[in-house]
C-alpha cells in the first residue's frame, strides 16, 4: 500500500524532508527505514506527495531529530520554544550559553538518616 496522497507540487514538508535530508547527507534507503516506509514513498514525499501515514512522518521526525509539526511545517510547537536548558545543557558546550560567573549550591532534599550510636 501507497504512503502518500497526489503530487501537489512543493509543499512546506517536501521542502523541509529535502533540506533536512541534505543536512543529515541521507540517503532515501535511510529516510524510508527510519520511517518505516519504501524508499520510493519518501521519493514521493519530496516531490511534494502528501503523506497519508502521519505514524510513519512522526519516526521520520524523530530520527532526523525534529518535531512532527516542525517537518510538516517548518515551525516548532509551542511546546518546543518554551524549552529551557538545564544546568548541564547550558554548560556541556564551554558555556556558549552562559558568558559570566555562576556559583551553583546543590542541597539535599531527602535528610539523610540519623546513625545510631
Amino acid at each position: 500500500m501507497k504512503q502518500t496522497r497526489k503530487r501537489t507540487g512543493p509543499t512546506p514538508f517536501a521542502k523541509i524532508l529535502r533540506s533536512l535530508m541534505t543536512e543529515k547527507k541521507m540517503t532515501l534507503r535511510e529516510a524510508a527505514k527510519l520511517a518505516g516506509v519504501a524508499p520510493s514513498t519518501i521519493d514521493d514525499w519530496r516531490g511534494g506527495a502528501l503523506p497519508a501515514d502521519y505514524l510513519a512522518v512522526k519516526w521520520l521526525a524523530k530520527g532526523l531529530g525534529v518535531s512532527l509539526s516542525f517537518i510538516l511545517t517548518g515551525e516548532n510547537d509551542l511546546h518546543d520554544s518554551l524549552h529551557l536548558p538545564s544546568v548541564t545543557e547550558v554548560f556541556e558546550d564551554g558555556g556558549a550559553l552562559f558568558d559570566g560567573y555562576a556559583k551553583i549550591t546543590i542541597q539535599r532534599l531527602i535528610p539523610r538518616k540519623k546513625e545510631e550510636t
